[in-house]
């Protein structure tokens, strides 16, 4: 289990079913015979704060998260 904390000071962890996210391009989809648990290690990770509603996306399993914030709606 992994955890961090987002900009806005709320804890994240990567085994939240209803925040972790793993990200799959349509070819991964159609590549298979679809069978969900094939997806697995093929896509990449991300984590949404549930507080502020950032995005934390690990496009390099072994680098730093990149953060996206969602833009304020007028």
């Amino acid at each position: 289990m992994a955890k961090m904390r987002c900009r806005c000071g709320n804890q994240i962890r990567d085994d939240d079913p209803d925040h972790s996210l793993v990200m799959n391009t349509h070819r991964a989809f159609e590549e298979l015979d679809f069978d969900g648990t094939a997806l697995f290690g093929r896509g990449v990770d991300m984590l949404r704060c549930v507080e502020c509603g950032r995005l934390w996306v690990f496009w390099d399993e072994h680098g730093s998260p990149t953060e996206y914030r969602p833009v304020p709606r007028d």
